[in-house]
């Protein structure tokens, strides 16, 4: 698009004179501060396609100091703003978690910085940040204009932001109301930019980042679905089917050696092929046993399946209607569940294999994870945790089906 497409981007002096922009007030604003509310916050977010984002670090005044930020690191839905503070391991691993997640966008401002900040900080890789001032320059805008500009320009509204709260101290243990309007409104801010410029435009996705949103995993929406209401219009997608179910890694034939495959596919090994997420298929014989197990006890949520009921399952759910929760017409059915992170496909179709399948589930958490199973009081299914031969903790359980899930933690 043509740069004199393009209205002139307004003044100072024109922003000072726009209607307030509503942002986030504290009730819809949580901070995370505790191992078990990250844990929470993770299973809230992870499975969204798209989250505001922005992060705050205490400011340095000394010349040739290096900030060892940040000490903040913010997401927003459209219903709230997620505020994380680094001052925790599982704080830092559910950002981990996040930031490492391709398939899920984080849509903010002058992020070149956060980059390489995010990684030396956390040591992770960080994948799919989307820098909003990027995507204005390719439609057409001469310049960066950052998030108040944009928000003008786009919604006619004046985006504040308080100079002296940004350069406040943000590694202090206890943030001020202040500090959490503003940074849970930055990455809110954001993500509204996001929304706009993404309805503009509905065919064409926002996110260029290689192998992050236009490598879609299978509980991602269409791009432009972000927040809650993303799993409900998430549209069912054919699940790829395997010939026989996913079991614990097993050796493997020895690559062949350059000199005896074609140059052409020794380079594609390397240029094309980039495996996102491998995800297990699960015999089951019987959908309504399969909810009680995965999603009454274990905590998964249901994002999809095949015939389509149109129903989000949940735990609530599956208590109060377990017999009945997946009623549809005809086999065989085929649904996905996931949990913070963990995707298992379920199939009651004979061609992808005979219960019996085992699966290793690398985690962390998971002596707070036993936790919880022991707490739900189900008196045939308290499996302990032990110590694996590896090291480690490891705790197996087996569903209604044979198929065994060995939770592992290093």
């Amino acid at each position: 698009m043509p740069p004199s497409s393009h209205p002139p981007l307004p003044t100072k002096e024109q922003i000072a004179l726009l209607p307030l922009f509503e942002g986030l007030d504290l009730d819809r604003i949580r901070l995370i501060r505790t191992d078990a509310d990250a844990a929470a916050a993770l299973q809230a977010l992870i499975d969204l396609p798209v989250l505001g984002f922005d992060t705050e670090s205490k400011p340095t005044f000394v010349r040739g100091d290096v900030s060892d930020g940040p000490h903040l690191v913010q997401f927003a839905t459209l219903e709230q703003g997620w505020l994380f503070q680094l001052n925790t391991p599982g704080c830092r691993r559910a950002v981990q978690a996040l930031l490492a997640a391709p398939h899920l966008v984080k849509a903010g401002f002058g992020l070149d910085n956060d980059r390489s900040q995010l990684a030396r900080s956390l040591g992770g890789p960080v994948h799919a940040l989307l820098d909003l001032d990027n995507v204005l320059r390719r439609l057409g805008h001469p310049r960066s204009m950052g998030v108040k500009t944009a928000i003008a320009l786009l919604f006619g509204q004046r985006f504040v932001k308080s100079k002296k709260i940004g350069t406040s101290n943000w590694a202090q243990p206890q943030l001020t109301d202040a500090q959490q309007r503003y940074a849970a409104n930055d990455a809110y801010a954001a993500l509204r930019v996001y929304e706009a410029l993404q309805a503009a435009s509905p065919t064409r996705p926002l996110m260029d980042v290689p192998g992050a949103a236009d490598a879609a995993t299978p509980a991602q929406s269409p791009a432009g679905a972000t927040g809650t209401r993303a799993r409900a219009e998430r549209p069912v997608r054919q699940p790829a089917r395997t010939a026989s179910p996913a079991a614990e890694v097993a050796p493997q034939p020895a690559p062949r050696s350059g000199a005896e495959r074609p140059a052409a596919d020794a380079a594609s090994d390397v240029q094309s092929l980039q495996v996102r997420q491998s995800v297990p298929v699960l015999p089951i014989d019987g959908v309504d046993e399969a909810l009680r197990f995965y999603v009454g006890l274990l905590g998964f949520s249901v994002n999809w399946r095949l015939p389509d009921t149109q129903h989000a399952a949940t735990q609530a759910d599956v208590a109060a209607e377990p017999a009945t929760l997946l009623a549809a017409s005809g086999p065989p059915r085929y649904l996905q569940v996931s949990r913070a992170g963990c995707v298992l496909h379920l199939s009651e179709d004979e061609r992808d294999g005979t219960p019996g399948a085992t699966v290793v589930l690398r985690c962390e958490g998971l002596v707070a994870f036993h936790a919880e199973l022991t707490a739900r009081g189900y008196a045939t299914r308290r499996p302990g945790v032990e110590k694996a031969p590896w090291g480690g903790d490891l705790m197996t359980l087996t569903d209604p089906f044979g198929n065994r899930l060995r939770f592992v933690e290093d």
